[in-house]
C-alpha cells in the first residue's frame, strides 16, 4: 500500500515534487481550460505563469521527456492504485473529483532527449516502458499524452506518493518490474499490429520519425535549413493522419533532427549506396516492376484513386506512395 499525502493548490510551491514539474515544463506549454458545451477541446500556447493556472497543461517539453502520464477512466482509479495495484507507484496521482478518473504520473530519472545527438533507441525504450505501463495498470489506450490534469490546479484533486524515489524512475527498472507482471514482449509486439494513425503516446514519436525520415532521404543533399523547409510540410501532413496527432513543437523537433542528419556531408554518397543495394535486393525479389510504375503514373495523372490503380495492379497503396507516385492535383 503506498503512503500519499494530499496537495492542495494554494500551496503546490512548497511541495516538490509539484515544484520539479513547474520547473520542467515548456517555456510555453499547451494548456487547456477544458472541453466546451460542445465537447470540444481547445489548446493554446502560454506562458509557464499563465498556464499553470489553466486545468489542463503540457508536462514534457517537446525536445525531452520527463514524465510518463497514465490515463485510468475508472470510478475508483485512487483506491486501485493504491491497494490494488502491485506496478511501481507514480510521483503524483491527480484525480478528478466528478467521476474518479486519475492521471498517474511518473517522473524519470533521467530525461529521455528527442532532439541533439541523439539516438533513436531511447525514446523506442521510452515507447515500450509506456505501453507496459499502460497495460499494467488497466490505463486508457486513447490517451494521446498530449495534455494531463494540471497538478496546481484548483479542478483536480492532486496526491503525492511518499513511496515514490524522490530523484525519479530509470526506464531499466520500471522494465524490470514490469516483466515480472506481464507478458512485456508480447505487449511490445502487439502494437506493430496497429494500424499507424492509432498509435498514442509516445509511440507516435516514433512513427512520425521512422515515416517521414523514410520519404526525407529520398530528398536529397543541402543544407540542414533547406531540408529542414522540405521534411517540415512532410512531418505535418504524416502527423495529421494520427487519430490524436502531436502538437506542431514536437514535429518540428523531429523535422529538425531528420533534417540534421540528412543534411551531413555524407549522407547523400552512404544512402545513394543504401538505396542502390535496396534496389537491388527489391529486384531480385519481386522482379522488376517499371512497366507497372509508368503505369501506375499514367492512371494517376488521369485522376484515378490510388486504390482503383492498387487494385488493377495487384499492389498494397502503400506501395505507389513508396514508388513516389505523384496524384493529379487539379
Amino acid at each position: 500500500m503506498y503512503n500519499i499525502k494530499s496537495i492542495s493548490h494554494h500551496d503546490w510551491r512548497t511541495h516538490v515534487e509539484t515544484k520539479d514539474f513547474y520547473n520542467n515544463l515548456p517555456k510555453q506549454p499547451y494548456c487547456s481550460a477544458g472541453k466546451d458545451a460542445d465537447g470540444n477541446l481547445y489548446a493554446m500556447i502560454d506562458t509557464k505563469a499563465n498556464a499553470i493556472k489553466q486545468p489542463l497543461i503540457q508536462a514534457n517539453p517537446p525536445h525531452e521527456k520527463h514524465y510518463i502520464v497514465i490515463d485510468l477512466d475508472d470510478t475508483d482509479a485512487l483506491h486501485k492504485t493504491l491497494k490494488e495495484s502491485e506496478v511501481p507507484p507514480p510521483h503524483l496521482i491527480i484525480c478528478n473529483p466528478k467521476n474518479g478518473h486519475a492521471h498517474l504520473v511518473y517522473k524519470l530519472a533521467m530525461p529521455v532527449f528527442t532532439w541533439g545527438n541523439v539516438s533513436q533507441h531511447a525514446i523506442r525504450y521510452l515507447a515500450k516502458v509506456e505501453k507496459g505501463l499502460r497495460y499494467a495498470l488497466g490505463g486508457d489506450a486513447g490517451y494521446s499524452g498530449n495534455l494531463m490534469k494540471n497538478p496546481a490546479s484548483k479542478e483536480w484533486r492532486t496526491y503525492s506518493v511518499t513511496t515514490a524515489p524522490k530523484e525519479g524512475y530509470t526506464l531499466n527498472f520500471l522494465e524490470q518490474e514490469l516483466i515480472q507482471l506481464i507478458n512485456f514482449t508480447a505487449v511490445h509486439n502487439s502494437v506493430k499490429t496497429a494500424r499507424p494513425l492509432n498509435d498514442m503516446g509516445f509511440a507516435r514519436n516514433c512513427n512520425l520519425f521512422d515515416r517521414t525520415r523514410v520519404i526525407a532521404y529520398g530528398l536529397g543533399g543541402g543544407s540542414q535549413r533547406e531540408l529542414f523547409k522540405k521534411i517540415l510540410p512532410i512531418a505535418q501532413e504524416l502527423n495529421n493522419t494520427f487519430d490524436e496527432p502531436l502538437f506542431f513543437n514536437e514535429v518540428t523537433y523531429i523535422a529538425r533532427s531528420i533534417a540534421k542528419y540528412c543534411s551531413r556531408k555524407n549522407f547523400t554518397e552512404s544512402h545513394k549506396r543504401f538505396s542502390d543495394k535496396q534496389s537491388r535486393i527489391a529486384s531480385y525479389r519481386w522482379g522488376d516492376n517499371t512497366e507497372k510504375k509508368q503505369q501506375a503514373q499514367i492512371w494517376a495523372s488521369e485522376g484515378v484513386s490510388f486504390k482503383v490503380i492498387s487494385e488493377r495492379l495487384g499492389i498494397n497503396p502503400r506501395t505507389l506512395t513508396r514508388w513516389g507516385i505523384e496524384k493529379n492535383k487539379k
